[in-house]
């Protein structure tokens, strides 16, 4: 086990950032960086600041996560510039000083002490998870990939036992920690990216698997009996699938996103339905999904350039236009308020 001993959680490197301002309606197409809406998804405002000089508009976000014990904190892995961290509710932010300094796939903070942080990235060419439990002064590497090429791209923590961590890799490999990080069990291996893990807030605490462009994979919560999503009606069979969502209000409620459409369960996976999105969205992938956890009426989603958010279940949409050549490559609700949202920009390029 390596250690890495950090001075400074935030370490804010002035060339990791971009020197000038962009403004929202701004005649930039290269936008990236982080929104914020505060009124559930029905306006968006740009949240790049750093300070009066610097914001981190060229930035390529790959996953949001936010601290479950302080709201107001808000953690962002990126493509090539690390892992970024807002105190004060995406308002402005900083580096956090982890030891991988270039991509950073997903970030895992403990439900019940969140200086409990694990993070995946990459070193060297070599997949790799850190560890802190102090905050972010210092971090252990904890986990190492055999050789380079294959990363950590998924990351979930049970919030019924922190110590309990799913990870996913690129070359399809799922495996698991029970004890934070000390020692590995091997689960299970498929073809494809594993590009999130989801643990459902049922009573049946099933734990969901996105295989990128493949489909949707389940287990049972101790990592077992891994089998497909049933789809017994075929709806999914002839759409490349890109993303995934588990309504935590219902039971059973799933939501895929696919490159021609919308699609919904209510049985776990074993049916799916189309939900009837506007039309000229189906002409793109869908990115992301996001399910109010305090409304299951209120969906989001992103196509290409745009938003689109319902408020009565997917009847109707309305719609937010994107000033950026970019997509929306994850969005996420705030746990603690069902008003604030974050989405954050990535070049699929």
């Amino acid at each position: 086990m390596k250690k890495y001993f950090l001075y400074s959680i935030l370490v804010v490197a002035v060339f990791s950032f971009s020197g000038c301002s962009l403004l929202e309606g701004g005649s930039s197409k290269n936008i990236g960086g982080v929104l914020r809406s505060i009124n559930s998804g029905g306006d968006w405002e740009i949240k790049n600041k750093v300070d009066d000089q610097k914001n981190i508009s060229a930035v390529d976000v790959i996953s949001i996560t936010i601290d479950p014990v302080d709201s107001d904190r808000v953690y962002l892995g990126t493509k090539n510039k690390g892992l970024l961290v807002s105190e004060d509710n995406a308002e402005t932010w900083g580096r956090v000083g982890l030891p991988a300094g270039n991509n950073v796939y997903g970030v895992a903070v403990n439900y019940f002490n969140s200086k409990v942080i694990y993070a995946s990235g990459v070193v060297s060419g070599r997949g790799k998870i850190f560890k802190t439990e102090g905050g972010g002064e210092n971090w252990d590497e904890i986990y190492t990939e055999p050789s380079e090429g294959t990363y950590i791209t998924s990351m979930a923590m049970s919030n019924v036992d922190p110590n309990n961590i799913f990870v996913g890799t690129n070359s399809g490999v799922i495996f698991k920690t029970s004890n934070g990080g000390l020692s590995w069990d091997n689960l299970y291996s498929t073809k494809g990216t594993v590009a999130k893990i989801i643990f459902s807030e049922n009573n049946r605490n099933d734990i969901y698997f996105l295989i990128y462009k493949k489909g949707v994979l389940v287990a049972d919560n101790d990592g077992s009996n891994f089998r497909e999503i049933s789809d017994k009606k075929g709806k999914l069979k002839s759409h490349t699938v890109y993303s995934f969502e588990a309504d935590k209000n219902i039971s059973g409620a799933l939501y895929v996103g696919t490159d021609k459409g919308l699609f919904k369960s209510a049985d776990y996976g074993i049916t799916f339905e189309e939900i009837d999105i506007l039309a000229s969205s189906k002409n793109f992938p869908i990115r992301a999904i996001a399910v109010n956890p305090f409304n299951s009426n209120e969906i989001i989603y992103s196509a290409a350039q745009a938003i689109y958010k319902s408020s009565d279940g997917g009847e109707e949409w309305s719609t937010y236009q994107l000033n950026t050549t970019k997509s929306v490559s994850d969005i996420k609700f705030n746990m603690s308020s069902s008003n604030i949202v974050f989405a954050g920009f990535r070049s699929f390029k």
